[in-house]
C-alpha cells in the first residue's frame, strides 16, 4: 500500500510516464542487445556488442531513474549533487557491462546467479547513489526493510529476465523484457516508498521548477538518442543477418552453376507435394531428364564450355514449363521438374515434346556447337506412386527405358512395362553382388573327334546359381554383364580358372574359353592370357579362345593386333557362331583362325531342313579348302551325328557327345575315355 500511495500522490505522472516509457524501450533495446551478444563467438565481435548493450542500457536505465526521481515531490527544495549523479551513471553503466559479460558464460545457473545478479545490484546501487546526491532541505528518513525487498527485487527479476533471455531467445524475448522493465521499476518504487522527508521549519518550494524541466528534458533527449543509436545499430544488424540468411538458404537450396533448385530443394519440395497429396491436395507431375551425349562436350570442348552448356540448358527448360513449375538440377547432366496436374492428354505432350526439343537444339557456345538431346522420365502422382520413392523410381524407370529405345524421346510406362523394368533392374544388382562375391562357376562340355572318338578337349562354361532366382541362364545375364561393364572382370575370372583346372586334366586336353567382344578389343588381352598361362602352368597349345563375328566388326584393326599376339603365345583361335553374322568370308582370309564352329541352329534342322543341310556342307567344304577344323555345335540326335559326319566335320558337340560337367566329373569322363581307348 506505501508503494502504490507513494506512486499516486508523491509523483508527477507526466513524469512518471515518460520514465516508463523510456524503461521500456530500453529494457528491450537491452535484452536485444544482450541475445546479439550470445550470438557471437569472436572475441572482438562480443566486446563490441557488449559495449553497445552496455551504454544503450546504462543510459535507459539511469535516465528512468532520475527522471522518475524528478518527478518526486518530497514537499521541500530540492538540489541535485553533481558528482554523485555522474557516479551514479558511471555504476550504471560498469556495472550493467560487467554483469553482461558474465551473463554470456555457458553455465545457464552461473550466468543467471552472477550476470543477473550484478545486473540486479548494479541497478540498485546506481539508483541508491542517486538518492545520495538527491538533495532536500529537511530531515531524510530510510526505512531498512523496503530497502532490503527493493535490493531483493532488482536481484531476483534480473537473474529471470538474464534466464528468460538465454533459454530461448526468440520466443522469450518479449518475457524477458518485461522482467527487466519489472526489476527497474520495481526497484525504484519500493526505494522511494522507503524514502521520506520531513521539512524544515519554514523552508517552502520555490515557485519555478524550470531548471528540472529542463534537466528532465534534457536526460530524456539523450537517453533517445542513446536508445536510437543502440536500437538503429541493432534493427541494421538484424536486416544484414537476415539477408546473409537468406543467401545461405538459397546458396542451401539452389545450384550455383545453374541458379536452379538443387536435390535438396528439389527432394525437400516433392516431400511437401507428396503430404498435400496425402491430405487430398492436387495431383502432380514428375518429369526425370537425363542429357545425352554430354560427356562428349566435357571431354572434346573442356568443362568451362560444359558448364555454359549447362546454364543454357537450365534457361531453355525454365522457358519449357510454366511459371509454377519447379525446375531442378539434382545431379552433373540431371535435371527434373515437378509441374501441376497436367494428366496424361495433350498438355503433357506438349510439356514433354517441348522439353525434347529444345534440348535438342545446338547449344552455341564461345563460337563453338554442342548437339546434345534429352531422354525424359514421367510419373504422375497419384496414378504412379503417392510417395517419393515410388515416384521417383517410376520416373527412373521411364528415364531407363527412354534411354535404351534410343534415347532423345520421353516416356510414361504403365504397370506391366514397369514391373518387367524393375526385373531388369533387380537382376543387374543382383549381378553386380554376385560379381563381387564371385558367386560364378564352370562346367565343361566335352567335344569328340568325328573319326577316331578320342576327346580331344572341352568347352568352359559359365554358370550362375543365384540364391534368390536360382540357376540363370548365361543367355539372360551376360548380355547384361556386358552393358554394366562386368565382362572384364568376369572374363578374366573364367579364363583363369578354366586354365588352372585344365592344368591338372589326365590326357593334357584343350580347353576352349569364350571371349565376349569388348574383352578382344581390350589391348591387355594378350597379356592377360599370358599371366594366366604362367599362373595356372599350362601350355599355350591347351588353350583355344572362341571369338565370335559381331567381336571383329567394332574395331578389326584392334582385334587383328590381339589375335596375332595371341597366335604367338601358341593359342589357338575359334570362330564361334559362324554363319549366323556377316563378312564371314573376309574374318577367314584375314584372321588367324583355326576353327570354325557350325551354329547349333542349323545342326539342330538336319537332316530334314534342306537349307540347313545346304548351309552346313558348303561351312563343312570350306573348312577343308582352308584347312581349318570344323565343329558342329548341339549335336542332339544319331541323324544329326550321322549328317555332320558325312559332309565331313572334325569334331562334334552338344548333349548326345556329353552334357556339360562338373569339374570333377569331367576329368573322370576323360579318364574312362582314355582307359576304353587304351582298352
Amino acid at each position: 500500500m506505501r508503494v502504490l500511495n507513494c506512486i499516486y500522490f508523491e509523483h508527477d505522472h507526466s513524469l512518471l510516464l515518460l520514465a516508463a516509457l523510456l524503461c521500456v524501450f530500453g529494457a528491450a533495446a537491452m535484452m536485444r542487445l544482450f541475445q546479439r551478444m550470445l550470438l557471437e563467438s569472436g572475441r572482438e565481435a562480443r566486446l563490441y556488442w557488449t559495449f553497445l548493450a552496455t551504454m544503450t542500457s546504462g543510459a535507459a536505465v539511469w535516465a528512468t531513474h532520475f527522471i522518475a526521481m524528478l518527478g518526486y515531490n518530497p514537499g521541500v527544495p530540492v538540489t541535485l549533487d553533481g558528482d554523485l549523479t555522474a557516479a551514479s551513471g558511471l555504476i550504471a553503466v560498469v556495472g550493467g557491462g560487467a554483469g553482461l559479460l558474465l551473463a554470456t558464460t555457458r553455465n545457464r545457473f552461473l550466468a543467471a546467479i552472477c550476470g543477473g545478479g550484478i545486473i540486479g545490484l548494479s541497478i540498485a546501487a546506481m539508483h541508491y547513489v542517486g538518492m545520495f546526491a538527491y538533495r532536500v532541505d529537511g530531515i531524510v528518513h530510510w526505512s531498512p526493510l523496503y530497502v532490503c525487498v527493493s535490493l531483493l527485487i532488482a536481484v531476483v527479476l534480473s537473474a529471470l529476465a538474464i534466464d528468460a533471455a538465454r533459454v530461448s531467445p526468440e520466443r522469450r524475448s518479449h518475457l524477458a523484457t518485461g522482467l527487466m522493465v519489472a526489476a527497474i521499476l520495481m526497484l525504484h518504487f519500493t526505494g522511494m516508498a522507503g524514502f521520506s522527508v520531513t521539512p524544515l521549519p519554514g523552508v517552502r518550494l520555490p515557485l519555478d521548477s524550470g531548471g528540472f524541466d529542463t534537466l528532465v528534458a534534457t536526460i530524456a533527449v539523450v537517453s533517445l538518442m542513446i536508445l536510437g543509436i543502440g536500437i538503429s545499430t541493432h534493427l541494421v544488424d538484424a536486416n544484414a543477418r537476415a539477408r546473409a540468411q537468406e543467401q545461405l538458404r538459397h546458396l542451401a537450396l539452389h545450384d550455383t552453376l545453374t541458379g536452379l533448385a538443387n536435390r535438396r530443394h528439389f527432394n525437400e519440395a516433392l516431400q511437401a507435394r507428396c503430404v498435400q497429396l496425402a491430405d487430398g491436395g492436387p495431383a502432380f507431375t514428375l518429369l526425370m531428364i537425363d542429357l545425352d551425349r554430354f560427356k562428349p562436350v566435357n571431354e572434346l570442348l573442356g568443362h568451362p564450355v560444359g558448364d555454359k552448356v549447362l546454364q543454357k540448358v537450365a534457361c531453355r527448360l525454365r522457358r519449357a514449363v510454366r511459371a509454377d513449375d519447379l525446375v531442378a538440377r539434382i545431379g552433373g547432366d540431371e535435371f527434373a521438374v515437378i509441374a501441376g496436374d497436367v494428366g496424361e492428354g495433350e498438355e503433357l505432350d506438349d510439356l514433354a515434346e517441348r522439353i525434347v526439343e529444345l534440348l535438342a537444339r545446338p547449344f552455341l557456345v564461345d563460337g563453338r556447337s554442342a548437339e546434345l538431346g534429352a531422354s525424359v522420365g514421367i510419373a504422375l502422382a497419384p496414378a504412379d506412386g503417392r510417395d517419393v520413392e515410388s515416384l521417383t523410381g517410376h520416373a527412373d524407370l521411364a528415364l531407363y527405358t527412354a534411354k535404351r529405345e534410343g534415347r532423345g524421346r520421353a516416356r510414361l510406362i504403365g504397370q506391366q512395362l514397369s514391373a518387367a523394368i524393375h526385373q531388369r533392374r533387380t537382376l543387374e544388382a543382383d549381378l553386380r553382388r554376385a560379381n563381387l562375391r564371385d558367386d560364378f562357376h564352370l562346367v565343361y562340355q566335352p567335344v569328340r573327334d568325328a573319326v577316331g572318338g578320342q576327346f580331344p578337349g572341352a568347352e568352359a562354361l559359365i554358370r550362375w546359381d543365384c540364391p534368390r532366382r536360382g540357376l540363370v541362364s548365361p543367355a539372360e545375364f551376360v548380355p547384361v554383364a556386358e552393358e554394366l561393364g562386368l565382362i572384364s572382370r568376369i572374363g578374366t575370372a573364367v579364363l583363369r580358372q578354366a586354365c588352372s583346372d585344365a592344368a591338372a586334366w589326365p590326357g593334357g586336353q584343350i580347353v576352349a574359353v569364350n571371349l565376349s567382344p569388348v574383352q578382344l578389343l581390350d589391348p591387355r588381352l594378350p597379356q592377360i592370357v599370358a599371366d594366366v598361362l604362367r599362373d595356372a602352368g599350362l601350355a599355350g597349345s591347351r588353350l583355344e579362345l572362341e571369338i565370335t563375328e559381331t567381336a571383329l566388326l567394332g574395331n578389326d584393326e584392334l582385334a587383328l593386333r590381339s589375335l596375332v599376339q595371341l597366335r604367338g603365345l601358341g593359342v589357338r583361335i575359334a570362330l564361334d557362331d559362324f554363319g549366323t553374322g556377316y563378312s564371314s568370308l573376309s574374318y577367314l582370309h584375314r584372321f588367324p583362325i583355326d576353327r570354325i564352329k557350325i551354329d547349333k541352329s542349323f545342326i539342330q534342322r538336319l537332316p530334314g531342313d534342306e537349307n540347313s543341310v545346304s548351309i552346313v556342307g558348303a561351312i563343312a567344304q570350306l573348312g577343308r579348302s582352308l584347312n581349318l577344323q570344323v565343329t558342329a555345335e548341339g549335336i542332339e540326335t544319331d541323324e544329326q551325328l550321322r549328317t555332320a559326319t558325312q559332309f565331313g566335320c572334325t569334331q562334334m558337340q552338344g548333349f548326345l557327345i556329353s552334357h556339360p560337367l562338373p569339374l570333377h566329373q569331367v576329368a573322370a569322363f576323360f579318364d574312362r575315355a582314355r582307359n576304353k581307348e587304351a582298352a
